[in-house]
């Protein structure tokens, strides 16, 4: 970075040959100059099919033939006849097919939109529609009720088309073409709230034609599990790709529209991860966030648009972006308010719940990192192209716990000059494979089908099972409930699919001796020591009466995929609750709900939520380099989150939570572990809890655990919902009282 690169009112700190180190305070890096007038260069991706040169990932139909689900609906098939030609009107074959997979969908009376209730016309449960190749007009919106999915599949990906100027979509108002929602017994149709769990689109691309400026291709939203997944979506000259946001962004592509995502907070307040996505040519901005956001994106690159993220006027974000890549950005990377100029900015909380760290990224063509838009203070980036090795605004803690300790408030920059393609390809390589090709898939069901059994039916279906994980490599498990006596064992290089976690559910059997023995813990999945596999969009419920069990024991090693998995969701809490509430009349022994034992590799969309567990998730005895993204732990008595002699492992999204009764829940427990990073993290403790919690994360005999960004702030009863330090060490006492920061390194 050039002096002539930065205002004379600019503080150097720490020249080297390969860059220059900015620690910047509260000072500004750039005069305040007006709006920036450099037009944006065109995206590289323009030019070639398969993406700019600098782009390693391939985006393409990770469902290339029929999935073979009975269980599923099937667009174009009896009773959902369509057209598929982009000329006739599939807007109502759609409706009905989604009505129907909801329809037919498992109602497990925990979270549930209707309570278990078995006799309501539409909706008890969820389910998916399959969807073939094919161009498909609509003409007005379609909802995506509470936990269906609608996937697509085929050599190319369905197309959903809204046709040039369609009613409706030039009124003033946004409108939009799919919408997430739920729809309760007794009341009234809403968007997807914080009762929302498990819905998704994936595998398909929405072209939105010109002529709808108020469109809107996808209203995202819910409380976990919900998914974005393998999406092109062209938005043309309309109002946005995406509007509001719930879980996990994955591999989506969003071309065109003012805005490709207008980002709020999600419904229960969690964060938002964006993985492996791509942003290109939007007029205004790639992301445009509200009210704190809390987005944490990771390998996503935005070309050619005036800013990456800005935020609206009076609002604090946390906003944390690592290994992603920012071309022909012409305004700047990031826009926020002076975290000074918040409304409220005398209290300490809330001037540093404005967070921003940038961690490992590249830039090409792109004017300024940063600007604090009341001042007008910019931060330039590297030109013509460069690293960003860190950038932070807010509070930084170093070398905590110890006696250096020090603090301090503001910007902080270390970039340098030149980012080869080599370097922005290497940033950008995903660790989150695509299902394996479905023409591999052996359904479980066709197992049985030979060995003359039928499964699901409230019998022990382990030995069906384990047959069909024994003789191939890529196992299929279609939409239902399978009993299990004993653990299912999978092979060194076996994958275990399904389409949807709360609709396909592995189950032990109940009160069994296998699952009996706390001493003897015994899992209901398990692979193997240092194998390689893909397990995804399964549910593992242990039952009730279970204290030995773990939903899932996970020893796989590098380049292994958990994704999309969900445990049963339940909450403990003292035995003399009486409650309506379905999640506190249910009693149970378990001992964890995931356990990683000398495994890693990489994580996604995860939701551990077995309660009556001893933790929701229990990391022992690994250096396997690991990466966590959008990992939600939840509700057990004393302990979410253990870590105990792990190295290397990241949490990029984790969010907990502590509720009513679980005030004594610890969110993360460190011990004797090194090279831990914390990244985005959602440390919760609900409005009603009622204690408080000493500190979040208790770290002992541990070395180089670094947080990066935290949402601690809370206005409602502060002394029981924010906890009373960040980060603790048990051994010697020593805190940092700060809750919400922008990087505390120990």
């Amino acid at each position: 970075m050039s002096s002539s690169a930065m205002s004379r009112r600019s503080v150097l700190r720490g020249a080297t040959a390969g860059g220059t180190a900015l620690a910047l305070g509260g000072l500004a890096t750039a005069a305040a100059t007006a709006a920036a007038t450099t037009p944006a260069s065109a995206p590289a991706a323009a030019a070639a099919a398969g993406g700019p040169s600098w782009d390693p990932t391939h985006f393409g139909s990770s469902y290339t033939a029929r999935p073979p689900d009975p269980g599923a609906v099937l667009l174009g098939g009896p009773g959902f006849a369509v057209h598929g030609d982009g000329e006739g009107d599939d807007t109502a074959a759609l409706r009905a097919a989604v009505d129907e997979a909801s329809r037919r969908g498992i109602a497990n009376k925990l979270g549930d939109i209707l309570g278990g209730a078995r006799d309501f016309p539409y909706g008890d449960g969820g389910g998916v529609v399959l969807v073939p190749s094919g161009t498909y007009r609509l003409t007005g919106p379609v909802d995506v009720h509470d936990s269906v999915r609608i996937v697509g599949f085929g050599a190319r990906r369905p197309v959903f088309v809204l046709d040039a100027a369609t009613p409706g979509y030039a009124t003033g108002t946004a409108r939009d073409v799919f919408s997430f929602r739920r729809r309760p017994v007794g009341g009234p149709v809403s968007y997807a709230n914080n009762d929302t769990f498990g819905s998704g689109l994936v595998n398909l691309d929405i072209r939105i034609g010109p002529g709808n400026p108020d469109a809107i291709a996808v209203r995202f939203g819910g409380a976990q599990l919900c998914l974005l997944q393998d999406l092109d979506i062209d938005a043309g000259d309309a109002r946005a790709g995406i509007d509001h946001n719930a879980n996990l962004i994955h591999r989506v592509r969003v071309r065109g529209g003012e805005v490709g995502l207008h980002a709020y907070a999600a419904s229960a307040g969690w964060q938002t991860t964006l993985l492996d996505c791509r942003f290109e040519g939007q007029r205004r901005a790639a992301v445009s966030m509200f009210n704190d956001a809390k987005l944490v994106v990771v390998r996503t690159a935005f070309s050619g648009t005036p800013r990456a993220f800005e935020s609206a006027p009076d609002q604090w974000q946390h906003l944390y972006v690592q290994d992603s890549h920012f071309d022909g950005v012409s305004d700047a990377v990031a826009v926020l308010n002076d975290s000074a100029s918040l409304p409220g900015a005398q209290n300490d909380l809330i001037r540093r719940s404005n967070q921003l760290t940038l961690l490992g990224c590249t830039a090409t063509g792109t004017r300024d990192l940063l600007l604090l838009a009341q001042s007008g203070a910019r931060t330039r980036g590297p030109q013509p192209s460069g690293r960003i090795r860190e950038l932070t605004y807010g509070l930084r803690v170093e070398h905590a716990l110890g006696p250096r300790e020090s603090r301090r408030e503001g910007v902080y920059a270390d970039v340098a000059r030149g980012a080869p393609h080599s370097l922005i390809r290497a940033g950008l390589r995903a660790d989150t494979p695509p299902p394996p090709p479905v023409h591999e898939w052996v359904s479980v069901a066709d197992v049985a089908a030979e060995m003359g059994r039928t499964i699901g039916a409230g019998e022990d279906d382990l030995d069906v099972f384990q047959a069909a994980v024994d003789r191939h490599e890529t196992v299929f498990v279609p939409l239902g409930r399978y009993l299990f006596t004993d653990t299912l064992k999978l092979r060194a290089r076996t994958n275990l699919i399904g389409l949807h976690p709360r609709q396909t559910w592995l189950l032990a059997a109940d009160g069994h001796p296998h699952f009996a023995d706390p001493d003897a813990p015994r899992a209901l999945l398990a692979t193997p020591r240092g194998g390689r596999h893909t397990v995804s969009g399964l549910g593992l419920d242990t039952a009730r009466r279970t204290a030995g069990s773990v939903n899932l024991l996970w020893q796989s090693g590098a380049g292994s995929y958990l994704a999309d998995v969900v445990t049963q969701f339940v909450k403990w809490h003292p035995e003399d609750v009486q409650s309506g509430d379905p999640g506190y009349t249910y009693r149970g022994a378990h001992k964890y709900g995931i356990w990683v034992r000398g495994g890693g590799g990489a994580m996604a969309n995860v939701w551990s939520i077995n309660g009556w567990a001893e933790n929701g998730l229990l990391v022992e005895d690994t250096d396997v380099p690991t990466r966590l993204y959008e990992v939600s732990v939840e509700h057990h008595e004393t302990r979410e989150v253990v870590l105990r002699r792990v190295r290397n492992w990241s949490f990029l999204g984790l969010q907990t939570e502590d509720h009513i009764y679980g005030w004594r829940s610890q969110a993360v427990e460190i011990e004797r572990s090194a090279d831990i990073l914390l990244a985005g993290s959602v440390l919760f403790r609900v409005a009603t809890v009622q204690g408080p919690y000493p500190y979040a994360v208790g770290v002992r005999d541990s070395q180089r655990i670094t947080l990066r960004g935290n949402r601690g702030y809370r206005d409602k009863t502060p002394e029981f919902t924010q906890w009373g330090a960040a980060l603790s060490d048990t051994r010697t006492g020593r805190t940092v009282p700060e809750v919400e920061f922008t990087l505390i390194a120990t």
